[in-house]
C-alpha cells in the first residue's frame, strides 16, 4: 500500500530531512545505471536521493 503524500510530508518535517520521498513517479529506467551507495556528498539511493538524481553519468572519452 502506497504512503500518502500528507504522511510523507509529516514524516519529513518530523525528522527534518527528505529521506522519505514520494516514489510513485520516481522509478528506475531499464538500461540505465544508478548509484545505490556512494561517498559523502555523492547522490545515491542509500542517501535518500531519487532514482533520477542517482543516475550515473558516463563520460565519453
Amino acid at each position: 500500500m502506497p504512503i500518502s503524500k500528507k504522511l510523507i510530508k509529516k514524516m519529513n518535517d518530523y525528522y527534518g530531512c527528505n529521506y522519505i520521498v514520494d516514489s510513485s513517479k520516481d522509478k528506475p529506467e531499464p538500461g540505465e545505471t544508478y548509484a545505490l551507495t556512494g561517498g559523502p556528498g555523492t547522490p545515491c539511493i542509500a542517501a535518500g536521493n531519487t532514482w533520477k538524481e542517482s543516475k550515473v553519468k558516463v563520460k565519453k572519452t
